[in-house]
Parts: structure tokens; C-alpha cells; sequence
């Protein structure tokens, strides 16, 4: 069982607990003035100490009511903060908010014992209520040390508190017996193993409940790309064929220009001109013919490609064929690339890690050479893909895998290289890890198992 911080809440969720804590406190405020008017009228009880329950009472009420103000407004900045990217968002220390306000809770309750009669008091059951809400909405060192906090706490009550005749069930205090009797001793046994039984599986089942929300939320996530994915392999289907009428035309008339070109040499000033610019439209357009064809795969899917055996170094050569800067990659492999194979659908995949390479390339302006490294690493293929252009920043890193985003000026990218590598990645059971230091270059890590099989 991994530790409850592995799994720990989203802030929406610590807001949520907090407002239902501050509910609960005024139905423990309500509850204990309702109590005590009620003992008092009904059975015609004697309190000692009314003048302290009252000052115990009344800090709970103002404590609530300052939290209740509190929260409301941080939450109205929260909101706020969402909504505008330009400031830093600084999430609050629940954990340590929450536990001072269980901690203070559990002295309140001690206090009003103290003056009630001690473990005479019924009363004393809701130390267990109190410690299950730790476990419920504090991380497992916490409601640990609030459990041996309130054992500490019923120990000082069955050693020193007001006695009260209508609650004297014989337990005298310690003190005035001065020694510990076994009633003592057997109460004090049965509290501690009660709360510390009840801590122990009321925190395994809040982390398994936490550890099966970052499963359905990871789950979702995983969903939510499939979607992204299928929603671009439609557009780029869509788009290919509205874009392919009109490029065959543009291809015929251009052809028809280089034929009457050739029969017909013109000789009018910059002709030569021209007929280079009549071969560079055809190839571009033959190029722009290429690209449409390999749209529905380049959106990661490899829709219809077959599994095949082949070696990395095919996989490494594969992504750096056609690259745009082709002279400034240095590629690295170790002898073993030549032999190794691995099951993947090669053109998905070295689709996906060329436009990887093309990013680091289109990073760095100058012609610095950008490096491209196969090792293996127990049982894992690494391409380590570094650049030494300008890097990006720590908010930029943050969102580099989100679709449609690029840090690239407009034009020059749709931003959707990072986001399609990785999902192709992840089909096959791999990952990818980016690393990046303003002024110092990106280094782009891919992951591929030894066994690469689809997912």
C-alpha cells in the first residue's frame, strides 16, 4: 500500500472537505449548547464550569465563522486565478490547515470533558468521530499523530477532571486514587486499540478510494486523448480529400506548362526563371501529394498499418528520412541497434519521432547540429533527442504535449508534434520525457521496451 500522499486530493476536493468540516462544526456547536440547556433543564444538572464550556463553545463558534469567511473568499480567488494565466496560482497547505482544525476539535472536546465528568462522559465516543474525519480527509502521518494526540488527551482525562454526581460511573481520577486501577488501565487499553483499529482501516480505505479516483481520472484522461486522437484522424481524412481535387488540377495545369515549356522554349528575359519556378511548383505539389497521403497515420493512429519486426536502426533511419536540415543531425548507435529488433508499426512511429527531430532542428535557427542518441538501457530503447537553441520555460514545459500548442511563430507549426509522439508512444507501451532549460536547449527522451508490442 503506497503512501496516502501518492494519491493525495485535488484542491477542489480539500475545498469540498473543508466546507463540510465547517458543517459539521456548527452541528457540534448547535449539539453541545442543545445538550447542555437540555441537561440542565430536564435533569436539573449541577456543571461546575459552565463559565469555561461557554469560552470552549463560543472559540468553536468564532473559529468557524472566521474559517467560513476565509474560505469563501480564498475560493473567489481561486476562481479568479483560473481564469487569468498571467498569475501564479499558489495552492493552499490543506493538509495543515485541516489538521489544526481537527487538532483544535479534539482539544475543544477534551475541554468540555474535562469539566463533564472525564471517561464518565458518554460523551467521550466522539473522539472516534473526530479521527475518522482525519482519516477521511487528512494524509496518513497526520491523523496517525492526531490518534496518538487524542490517546495522550483521554489518558490526562482518566488522570485529572471535574467530577459530576448525575455522570459518576465510579471511575475515579488517577490522581486521587493514585494509583491505576484496572478499570483504568482496561479503558485506557480499549480507547487506544479502538482508535488506532479504527484509524488503521479508515486510512487504507480512503487510499484505496483515492487510488481508484487517479485511476478513473487517469482513465478518463487516456479517453480524452482517444478522442483528440480520432477527432484529428477524421479532420485529416476530411482534409485530404477535400484538398485532393484541386491539387491534382494544380498538378495537371502545371504539367501542361512544363510540356508546353519543353516543346516550345520561350525566349523572352528571366524565362530560365520561370521554368525553375514551373519544376519547384511541381514538386512542391508532389510533396503536398506525400503529405495528404500520409495524413490519417501522421495523426497518430497508423490506421491499418501491420505490426512488423524490424531493427532500431531502421527505426532510427526511418525518422530522419526527409527531414528539412537532414545535414545537422548527429546520429549515435551502438553496434547492438543493428541486431535488436523490436514490434512496431514502423511508420507510425517514425512519423511520430521525426516530427520530434524536426522540432529540435526548427529550436536552434543557427546551424549548431542537433544530437539524436540510441542507447539501451535495461530492457528500454532511448532516443535522446537534444537541441541548443533557446529552451523553454517552466510554464511552457508544462503545456508542450497539449494539442494545438507551439511555442513556434505563428505559421510555422499547428502544435501538434508532441501531443501525436506521445500517444503513438504510449500505444506501444512507451513514453517520452522532456527536459528543457531556458538558454541552454530541450533534450527530448523517447522510451521504447525491448518487447514493444501495442497496447
Amino acid at each position: 500500500m503506497g503512501d496516502s500522499t501518492q494519491y493525495a486530493n485535488s484542491p477542489n476536493q480539500h475545498y469540498l472537505n473543508a466546507t463540510w468540516l465547517l458543517k459539521l462544526r456548527w452541528v457540534a456547536v448547535v449539539g453541545q449548547l442543545a445538550t447542555i440547556i437540555g441537561s440542565v433543564i430536564l435533569f436539573k444538572t449541577q456543571i461546575p464550569m459552565a463559565w469555561a464550556m461557554a469560552i470552549v463553545i463560543s472559540l468553536t463558534a468564532l473559529s468557524n465563522l472566521f474559517l467560513t469567511v476565509w474560505f469563501r473568499r480564498w475560493k473567489r480567488i481561486d476562481d479568479w486565478l483560473e481564469m487569468d494565466a498571467d498569475h501564479a496560482h499558489t495552492p493552499l497547505p490543506w493538509d495543515l490547515i485541516l489538521g489544526l482544525v481537527l487538532i483544535m476539535d479534539m482539544l475543544s472536546l477534551t475541554a468540555l470533558l474535562f469539566t463533564t465528568g472525564g471517561p464518565n462522559n458518554p460523551f467521550y465516543l466522539f473522539f472516534f468521530v473526530n479521527l475518522s474525519l482525519c482519516a477521511l480527509m487528512l494524509n496518513r502521518q497526520w491523523t496517525w499523530a492526531i490518534n496518538m494526540m487524542t490517546i495522550a488527551c483521554f489518558a490526562g482525562l482518566m488522570f485529572e477532571h471535574h467530577e459530576m454526581e448525575q455522570l459518576d460511573l465510579g471511575l475515579d481520577t488517577i490522581r486521587s486514587r493514585q494509583d491505576v486501577s484496572l478499570p483504568h488501565l482496561g479503558l485506557l487499553v480499549a480507547f487506544a486499540t479502538c482508535s488506532s483499529v479504527i484509524v488503521y482501516f479508515m486510512t487504507r480505505l480512503t487510499d484505496e478510494l483515492r487510488k481508484q479516483q487517479h485511476a478513473v481520472r487517469r482513465s478518463q484522461a487516456l479517453q480524452a486523448n482517444s478522442d483528440k486522437i480520432e477527432a484529428l484522424g477524421t479532420l485529416a481524412a476530411g482534409t485530404a480529400h477535400e484538398l485532393a481535387t484541386p491539387l491534382s488540377t494544380i498538378a495537371i495545369v502545371a504539367r501542361d506548362v512544363e510540356q508546353a515549356f519543353e516543346k516550345h522554349p520561350p525566349d523572352f528575359p528571366g524565362a530560365e526563371d520561370v521554368i525553375e519556378d514551373v519544376h519547384l511548383i511541381r514538386s512542391q505539389l508532389d510533396r503536398c501529394r506525400g503529405i495528404l497521403d500520409r495524413m490519417a497515420s501522421h495523426a497518430g493512429e497508423a490506421i491499418g498499418e501491420p505490426i512488423e519486426s524490424v531493427t532500431v536502426e531502421q527505426i532510427s533511419n526511418a525518422a530522419l528520412e526527409g527531414l528539412l536540415g537532414r545535414g545537422r543531425v548527429q546520429l549515435t548507435m551502438p553496434e547492438s541497434a543493428t541486431r535488436e529488433r523490436v514490434n512496431v508499426p514502423l511508420v507510425g512511429l517514425s512519423q511520430a519521432m521525426r516530427g520530434l527531430v524536426q522540432n529540435a532542428i526548427d529550436a536552434d535557427p543557427s546551424d549548431r547540429p542537433v544530437f539524436v542518441d540510441v542507447e539501451c538501457e535495461t530492457n528500454v530503447w532511448k532516443w535522446k533527442i537534444r537541441d541548443q537553441g533557446h529552451g523553454m520555460s517552466p510554464q511552457q514545459l508544462s503545456r508542450v504535449s497539449e494539442p494545438f500548442y507551439t511555442t513556434k511563430p505563428p505559421g510555422q507549426g499547428m502544435g501538434l508534434g508532441v501531443f501525436l509522439a506521445k500517444n503513438v508512444l504510449r500505444r506501444l507501451g512507451g513514453a517520452i520525457e522532456i527536459e528543457s532549460t531556458v538558454g541552454q536547449g530541450t533534450r527530448v527522451t523517447v522510451l521504447l521496451p525491448v518487447a514493444g508490442k501495442v497496447q
